[in-house]
């Protein structure tokens, strides 16, 4: 069966329509409150002089059905707290998921990044963000071995109106 490209940008639209939901957050939702364990302590880096840091999204990759979860990017609304955290929502691959790596990039380059192993239902990271658009890096090491960024986007502070 010979498919067009007509058909495989269809394909790729719907995917996209069917994804959103799983890797965007929800419009006033507020940040989740998170135990951080002892000696968990976020990886932080300021740029040195002359350096420039990208806030420009990069490509992302959709896992195999198989190894499918979903993963949720929340904003908290409160400026003098912006917050980012994202949380590990399960799904088929829950148990093929050695660790969680989330980056924030903030709009003023500085970098954040943790790191949760075997994630379960409800893990997550909260990071500081600033009150412009962070950029946010969730990548995901399976059991396979294969490594996936499966979010690579702008998260821009959410404004209240």
């Amino acid at each position: 069966m010979q498919h067009g490209p007509w058909s495989i940008l269809l394909f790729i639209a719907v995917l996209n329509v069917l994804t959103a939901g799983c890797l965007n957050s929800i419009p006033g939702s507020s940040g989740t409150p998170v135990t951080v364990p002892s000696g968990a302590v976020p990886e932080t880096t300021s740029p040195s002089p002359g350096d420039t840091c990208s806030l420009t999204p990069g490509p992302f990759q959709y896992l195999p059905a198989y190894e499918d979860v979903s993963i949720t990017v929340d904003r908290n609304t409160i400026n003098k707290n912006p917050t980012i955290t994202v949380r590990f929502d399960g799904g088929r691959g829950l148990g093929m998921v050695q660790t969680m790596t989330v980056t924030v990039i903030r709009s003023d380059c500085v970098t954040e990044q943790e790191v949760r192993k075997k994630p379960g239902i409800g893990t997550s990271v909260t990071l500081m963000g600033t009150t412009g658009t962070d950029r946010v890096i969730v990548t995901l090491l399976m059991t396979s071995g294969d490594q996936y960024t499966v979010i690579d986007a702008g998260y821009p502070f959410p404004i209240k109106i």
